[in-house]
C-alpha cells in the first residue's frame, strides 16, 4: 500500500468560531504543503472548549450555553464546507472537533465531523461524556469508514480511557484511530503533569493492545477559562507498536509523521510482540461481563434473586447475544 502521511494539531483555541476557522484554515494550507493525507483538529477546536469552573445555575453558565446555542453548527454545515473546500485542493481528509446542533438547535453535541474533498465522510459524537451535562449530549454511535488511507474511526477525549471503544474499533477494522481532545494538565508543570502523563500513557497503551495507529490533537493554550487551565498540548502520533514517532509538548503546531500504514500493522501483529496478534488471541466467549448491564435494572435483578451478587449473571448463550458490529463503510 503507498505511503500515507498523517498529522495532528496542537492549537491554542479560544471561543471565537471565526478566529478558531482562520487558524484551522492556516494549518490545513501548513499541512497541504508538506502534503498531509489526514489532518486532525482538537476536540471542539471551532467554538472552543466548554468552562467547566462555572457554577451551575449561575448567570456566566446560563450565557455559556446561550453561547454553544448560538454558535453551534448542523454538520455539514458552514464550517465543514470551508473545511472541505480546502480538502479539496489538498486532496486532504480533515477531522474537525465542533459542537454540532441537533433538533433545531435543542440538542448540542461534542462531535467530530471527518471531512474530505466530497464533503463529510463521518460524524463522531462524543460517547463518554457523562460530566459534560448540561451542555453536551451523549453521542451513541461509533462508525468507522473506509478510505484510500485505510479504515478510519474518531474518539473525542475521556473516551480514550476506554479501552473497550478503541478494542471495538480494532474487531471493526479500523486501521487509525483520530483523537480530537481537550486535555487539560492537573497543575502547570508538563514534566511532572499526572493527567498530562496519564493521557500519553493511554494513548501508547490503546495503540499497543490494538496493533493500530492513534492520532492525537490536542489543545496547547494556558490559563484558560475561570480556573487558569493550562492545556496539555502533546499533540501525537503513535504507531501500532505503541511507539510515539511523533511528538510536540506545548507550542503551536503539527506533528507529521509518513509511513506505509499496513505494513507496519502487519509487522506489528507478526513480528514485533513476539511476532503476536492480539485481535486473533482473544477470547470474546470470556468477556460477557463486560456487556452485562444487570446493575442498571434493579426490579428485574430482584425478581431474579440476583442483586447484591458480586458476580454478572451467567452470560447468554452465543446465539442471544448481540451482535453490533457494523462493517466499514466504503468511501
Amino acid at each position: 500500500m503507498p505511503e500515507t502521511t498523517l498529522a495532528a494539531a496542537n492549537v491554542k483555541i479560544v471561543h471565537d468560531k471565526t478566529r478558531n476557522l482562520k487558524r484551522f484554515c492556516e494549518l490545513i494550507e501548513e499541512a497541504g504543503a508538506s502534503d498531509v493525507d489526514v489532518l486532525v483538529l482538537p476536540e471542539m477546536g471551532l467554538q472552543g472548549y466548554a468552562d467547566f469552573g462555572l457554577a451551575m445555575g449561575s448567570k456566566a453558565a446560563a450565557e455559556q450555553k446561550q453561547y454553544y446555542f448560538r454558535e453551534a453548527e448542523t454538520i455539514p454545515g458552514p464550517s465543514t464546507d470551508a473545511i472541505a473546500a480546502l480538502s479539496r485542493r489538498h486532496g486532504m481528509l480533515v477531522q474537525v472537533g465542533l459542537a454540532e446542533k441537533a433538533l433545531h438547535g435543542n440538542a448540542i453535541y461534542n462531535s467530530t465531523a471527518l471531512v474530505g474533498p466530497d464533503g463529510v465522510l463521518s460524524i463522531y459524537r462524543k460517547t463518554h461524556n457523562t460530566f459534560e451535562f448540561p451542555y453536551f449530549s451523549p453521542g451513541e454511535e461509533m462508525p468507522v469508514v473506509s478510505t484510500a488511507h485505510g479504515t478510519l474511526a474518531s474518539i473525542i477525549c475521556y473516551d480514550l480511557a476506554f479501552p473497550e471503544l478503541l478494542r471495538s474499533y480494532a474487531v471493526k477494522g479500523a486501521d487509525v484511530v483520530l483523537m480530537s481532545t481537550a486535555w487539560p494538565m492537573k497543575g502547570h508543570d508538563r514534566a511532572t503533569d499526572y493527567h498530562g502523563w496519564a493521557m500519553d500513557l493511554a494513548s501508547q497503551s490503546n495503540a499497543f493492545f490494538n496493533q493500530f495507529w492513534l492520532v492525537v490533537s490536542n489543545h496547547c493554550e494556558k490559563g484558560a477559562y475561570s480556573a487558569g487551565v493550562d492545556y496539555y498540548g502533546g499533540s501525537q502520533i503513535v504507531d501500532p507498536t505503541g511507539k510515539v514517532v511523533a511528538y510536540l509538548a506545548d507550542e503551536e503546531g503539527l506533528v507529521v509523521h509518513k509511513a506505509d500504514l499496513q505494513a507496519e500493522i502487519l509487522a506489528s501483529r507478526t513480528e514485533a510482540f513476539f511476532g503476536l496478534n492480539l485481535l486473533q488471541d482473544r477470547r470474546p466467549e470470556l468477556y460477557g461481563g463486560l456487556i452485562d448491564e444487570g446493575h442498571r435494572y434493579p426490579a428485574e435483578a430482584l425478581q431474579q434473586g440476583v442483586i447484591g451478587a458480586r458476580s454478572p449473571a451467567a452470560p447468554k448463550p452465543l446465539h442471544e447475544r448481540p451482535r453490533l458490529a457494523k462493517p466499514a463503510r466504503s468511501v
